[in-house]
């Protein structure tokens, strides 16, 4: 029976390893708090200025949608959505936003939650609201964008 719940857990973990391994959940959830090293530091701190960096052009893409689509017919959206490049830059967005807002958060959590229990539960929310964001809303752009 415990050989049986141990295996089903982790098949579940395996499944999910896909969509979670993008967020280093694993990182996260399987390294001690006093083990993080410089080059873990480095590379998050540059990714986190890149991804800003790529804010700058989508945020102009986003004050776009934002004050056009108010002023745009039903059909006139959708039509919008189905275009592939309003599409991908759209998804781009939502990953790039998202993944950024990750990090910050993850910076957040990593400078002060000190308990490795809060720790390790703030991480795994951190990544599991990014997650949902990401798939809900791609999802939603994808179905836009597949509608007859």
């Amino acid at each position: 029976s415990s050989k049986r719940k141990s295996h089903r857990r982790h098949s579940i973990n395996h499944s999910f390893l896909g969509i979670i391994h993008y967020f280093q959940l694993v990182t996260f959830m399987n390294k001690d708090l006093n083990s993080w090293n410089h080059k873990h530091a480095t590379r998050h701190f540059i990714v986190q200025r890149i991804t800003a960096i790529l804010n700058i052009p989508l945020s102009i893409f986003l004050l776009y949608l934002i004050f056009n689509l108010p002023t745009m017919a039903y059909d006139n959206i959708i039509d919008l959505f189905q275009k592939p490049l309003v599409t991908i830059l759209t998804i781009f967005l939502i990953l790039n936003f998202s993944y950024h807002m990750k990090l910050g958060m993850q910076t957040v959590i990593e400078d002060y939650v000190h308990d490795k229990k809060n720790f390790k539960i703030a991480s795994l929310l951190n990544n599991l609201v990014a997650s949902i964001v990401i798939i809900g809303s791609t999802y939603s752009i994808v179905v836009i964008f597949l509608m007859d």
